[in-house]
């Protein structure tokens, strides 16, 4: 009698076990269809025809906001190396219509590749890396034509050392861009706003679309 008595329990308490198994195998396989996918979107470029979705329109963003975007182009362009001299060929060549040639006049433009570029140059053949980094407000001072633009300079002088810490330089530039700041222009050509769009969608950078030049500019290091 005791024997049957703990077969049978024996045998209850196995079968439940199998139908718990099974209900929870049933659970976990039916939560599956319940999984729910959320997309993300990385920023791969600062190129608009790299990144998803249509741009901002001027009015979103705003005229401030646009202007600190362009002097921080600006400030970037002036400044950064990769170990590539191809790059800065292509950055100082006038056929090219790179943005430092479109964004500046042309006594700006010289000055720049007479007084920075050769030392660019060498450094971009020794393999030195360079990223610019504007910080702080961008703001002009009463009875200036300068706008203050304060950045950072980290720069990496061994290609391939992974273990290596960059120097990192700190600045002021006071550049004088004038008042007249709109959408419209590409090189030297005025373009109505549609074409801007259809520019966009060939891979023009987006900083010259705009007419923006800096006509004089200074740079103090720290």
């Amino acid at each position: 009698m005791m024997k049957r008595l703990i077969g049978f329990l024996f045998g209850f308490a196995t079968m439940v076990m199998v139908f718990g198994a099974i209900y929870v195998a049933a659970s976990i396989y039916d939560q599956s269809d319940k999984f729910v996918v959320e997309p993300y979107f990385l920023r791969t470029s600062v190129q608009s025809s790299d990144l998803p979705g249509l741009p901002k329109s001027l009015s979103e963003v705003g005229k401030r906001k646009m202007r600190d975007w362009l002097i921080q182009k600006y400030v970037t362009e002036y400044f950064y190396i990769v170990p590539d001299e191809e790059n800065i060929d292509r950055r100082t060549v006038a056929r090219y219509n790179p943005p430092m040639y479109i964004m500046s006049s042309p006594a700006a433009f010289r000055e720049w590749t007479e007084n920075i570029v050769p030392e660019m140059r060498k450094m971009a053949e020794s393999g030195v890396r360079r990223t610019v980094t504007v910080f702080n407000e961008i703001f002009k001072p009463d009875q200036s034509d300068y706008w203050r633009v304060d950045y950072e300079l980290k720069t990496w002088y061994n290609p391939n050392d992974m273990s290596e810490s960059p120097e990192i330089t700190r600045g002021t530039m006071y550049l004088d861009i004038g008042t007249d700041m709109h959408v419209g222009q590409i090189g030297d050509v005025k373009q109505p706003i549609d074409n801007v769009q259809e520019a966009l969608r060939h891979g023009i950078d987006p900083a010259v679309v705009f007419v923006f030049t800096v006509q004089r500019f200074l740079d103090e290091k720290k």
